[in-house]
Order: structure tokens, then C-alpha cells, then sequence
């Protein structure tokens, strides 16, 4: 894809989170119940200075370490603005940049840890913005990701890709994305891979190869 067609593709994703900023209160009080575990086991593993990757309306920020560095980015303002207001109730210093994750605005290697939770089922190009995150952690740092994902099972799988024509369509939201592959793909090695409960979520840790 050439720079005009990644321009277009960010310029709709913004839009579409934008408007879903509105109302996104509700999607956190539907889901926030079973994923907020998942949250606080990622975030016990982040160190150094940290890359949140898709800070979203800013609920990983009251599972920062204590004392942490932490620099959030999201491609959208108004649900950055969201996050702002999460930092500043919780006394949390976090440095906002609005940004695209596929062309992040940082030199290589300047984070320890990047962390992105529930982002990459929304992003249209997966593999490439995984490999700018990768660009952006130094050589023996660590990438942490948290996400839906297909759940690999002969009845409830196919289901996930039949339905996922309608989430992506109207949410953006891809319910059968194949992260470990995509991480892969972009040239990671996962050195950690856990599965959770019923809604298809992994969590993994992965680092560049050769760290």
C-alpha cells in the first residue's frame, strides 16, 4: 500500500473511534469485568521506560508500575482525551502523543517494554504496525500484547469468521485475527503465550530476534 492509501486507511480509523469515543463508556462497563484481570497480570510484566501502544480512553493506566515512564499513544484525540482525564483523576504522570501506530514518531529503539491490550483486532494492517512497534523497542526489550482473538475450536471457529464480516464492518473490530501468526509474520519471536477463558483472548510476550 502506498503513502496516500496508509493515509486514507488512518484517516477512517481515527474517524471511526472518534465517534465510538462517545459512547465507549458502555463497552467498558459490558467488558471491563473479565478483561480487567487480564490487564493487571500484562502490566505486572512492564519495565522501564514503556510505549503503551493504542492508549485507547486509558484503561491500562491504573495498572502502570508505580513510578513508571510511560509515553501513550493513540490515533485517536477524542478518545486520548479520554485517557488524559483517567491520568489526571489517578495523579499518573504519562507523556500523549497522537499518532499512527503503523508510523509511530519515536527513533528505533527507544522503549524497554511496548504494550498494546485490545488494539491490534482493530487495526486494519496488523502485521505492519507490528512491525513499526518492533522498530521502536530496543534489541533486548520486550513487546507485550493482549488481544481477541480466533478460538481454535472445530464449532465456536467458524462461527468467529462468519461473524466477523459484520464486526469489522461496523466496529472495526476483527473477532478472528490470529495474533501469534501475525506476530510472526512481522518478524517477532514469542518466548511466553497464554490463552484465557471464553471470549478468545491471548496474552504474549515477544521480542525481537536475536535479543
Amino acid at each position: 500500500m502506498d503513502k496516500s492509501g496508509k493515509n486514507k486507511v488512518a484517516k477512517e480509523t481515527k474517524v471511526r473511534w472518534d465517534r465510538i469515543a462517545k459512547h465507549y463508556s458502555l463497552v467498558e462497563f459490558l467488558s471491563e469485568w473479565y478483561l480487567a484481570p487480564f490487564r493487571k497480570i500484562l502490566w505486572a510484566h512492564a519495565s522501564g521506560n514503556i510505549l503503551e501502544a493504542g492508549v485507547g480512553s486509558g484503561l491500562n493506566i491504573a495498572y502502570y508500575p508505580q513510578g513508571a515512564r510511560v509515553t501513550a499513544v493513540d490515533l485517536s484525540g477524542a478518545m486520548m482525551q479520554k485517557a488524559q482525564e483517567r491520568a489526571l483523576g489517578r495523579n499518573r504522570e504519562v507523556t500523549f502523543k497522537e499518532a499512527d501506530l503503523c508510523d509511530l514518531p519515536f527513533t528505533g529503539g527507544s522503549f524497554d517494554t511496548a504494550a498494546a491490550t485490545f488494539v491490534f483486532c482493530s487495526v486494519p494492517k496488523p502485521v505492519a504496525c507490528l512491525r513499526e512497534l518492533a522498530r521502536v523497542t530496543k534489541r533486548d526489550g520486550q513487546i507485550l500484547l493482549l488481544d481477541h482473538v480466533r478460538i481454535e475450536n472445530p464449532w465456536i471457529g467458524p462461527l468467529m469468521d462468519r461473524l466477523n464480516a459484520a464486526t469489522s464492518r461496523f466496529a472495526g473490530e476483527h473477532i478472528n485475527h490470529r495474533m501469534d501468526s501475525f506476530a510472526r509474520e512481522a518478524g517477532l519471536e514469542i518466548v511466553e503465550s497464554r490463552r484465557y477463558g471464553f471470549m478468545g483472548v491471548i496474552q504474549f510476550t515477544a521480542v525481537r530476534p536475536g535479543a
